[in-house]
């Protein structure tokens, strides 16, 4: 035991080595580098499941102890779905059936506990319904399908597509942009998001999930999403981006969910088209969607009886309240001042890089610390109450000329963009 603790202890110190390797690296993460691979395979070779477990036990505690949270968890999971909407529903549903009843355990029956009863949540989703039916039976089947391959009830499923328009809103949740034409190094479009949750929603890495959809009428797509929820960002194969932000929710109503309507952009084969799939939906609940193309953006603000399109030129950032004139003096009730903060830094780092920007670049903007912890690269911080404890959870930048999209699982500030394609 002696040796095996002498051998743990010497590849310990050999870790420590490379994590002040990786801090001169733009602090990546090394789990995935082939180094720190070798490591771990060195440990277990000389020390067997004993030493192995020490070591990552050491590599948690310096994370920690340097960092002030744990950000390490297991990879993305990725998955292609193919064939008809029920189909591709089904199989999404079946694996993940175990994620997505977490999901509505935790985020609606736990959440609403004391509040509302179960029964009262699913008859509140049920009223979504007929909405979604007439503005997408795609979608509509789609969530038929994951009902079924999930075990759940179609109301459950519709409950959790309707979470953006959910009542008990904690906190305020991403930072976006867009940049294009003249603002980039080589004309390219840029369009990425920060998605943000709280520390309690990290699930060791499990609540993000990435699905490359082959679609047999109209583009496929490239979505990143949550257990259940059928789309939450991403592009499509006609090069149509999406990337969008929580703003204040004045007083939600019962239409087509948020979640929904992002979905049934993607589905669009023109920007012209996307843009439509915004006004034409009897919307219930309020956002920012910034859409792109290969050339152009676009940023919508909405709520459920109102728009404003504006065309964002070559570069446009954006948080989380209302910034046009038709709706930042009446509707950003519940603005945060970190909102405030963020919509401003991520506008000048957009602005000091003009001519500029590329990927790199981009991904520095996902790791800039300016009023930390509640950054554009979240932290939780030492805030008592868990439900303000904020982290980014993943970010992305997509290029939708190229069809990718780079994403970052976990703190950007310590994990690598991992490209992914259609």
């Amino acid at each position: 035991m002696s040796c095996c603790f002498d051998y743990a202890l010497y590849d310990a110190l050999e870790f420590l080595v490379l994590m002040q390797t990786a801090s001169l690296h733009h602090r990546k993460v090394w789990s995935r580098s082939p180094r720190l691979e070798l490591f771990f395979l060195k440990t277990y070779a000389r020390n067997g499941s004993y030493g192995c477990k020490w070591a990552r036990l050491m590599m948690v505690v310096v994370i920690k102890s340097r960092e002030g949270s744990i950000v390490m968890g297991k990879s993305l999971f990725t998955m292609e779905l193919n064939g008809e909407p029920y189909d591709r529903g089904y199989k999404y549903g079946e694996s993940c059936k175990n994620l997505i009843a977490r999901m509505i355990e935790e985020q609606f029956f736990q959440e609403f506990s004391g509040k509302l009863t179960r029964d009262q949540l699913v008859r509140h989703a049920r009223k979504y319904e007929p909405f979604i039916q007439d503005y997408s039976p795609e979608i509509a089947d789609e969530l038929k399908g994951m009902a079924e391959g999930s075990g759940q009830s179609y109301d459950e499923i519709v409950m959790v597509n309707a979470l953006e328009e959910r009542k008990a809103f904690e906190r305020p949740h991403c930072t976006a942009f867009a940049a294009t034409g003249n603002a980039t190094v080589d004309g390219e479009t840029y369009e990425g998001q920060s998605w943000d949750g709280i520390e309690g929603e990290w699930w060791d890495g499990e609540l993000s999930l990435l699905f490359k959809v082959r679609r047999k009428n109209g583009p496929d797509l490239l979505n990143y999403t949550n257990p259940g929820i059928l789309v939450c960002a991403g592009l499509n194969s006609n090069g149509i981006g999406i990337n969008w932000n929580t703003v204040p929710q004045k007083e939600p109503t019962v239409g087509v969910p948020t979640y929904i309507i992002v979905a049934e952009i993607l589905r669009q084969k023109t920007l012209g088209d996307a843009l439509d799939a915004v006004t034409r939906a009897d919307r219930a609940g309020y956002f920012n969607f910034i859409i792109t193309d290969d050339t152009e953006l676009y940023d919508v603000e909405a709520t459920p009886s109102d728009t404003d399109i504006s065309y964002g030129g070559e570069f446009v950032g954006h948080a989380n309240h209302f910034v046009s004139n038709k709706f930042s003096s009446a509707e950003n009730e519940g603005m945060t001042s970190s909102s405030i903060v963020r919509h401003n830094r991520i506008n000048r780092l957009l602005k000091d890089n003009y001519g500029k920007i590329d990927l790199e670049v981009c991904m520095s903007f996902f790791r800039d610390h300016v009023n930390y912890p509640s950054s554009i690269c979240c932290h939780p911080g030492d805030d008592p109450d868990p439900k303000q404890r904020g982290l980014t959870l993943d970010s992305w930048i997509s290029i939708p000329s190229k069809r990718e999209l780079w994403i970052a699982h976990g703190s950007p500030c310590k994990n690598e963009f991992v490209r992914f394609s259609l």
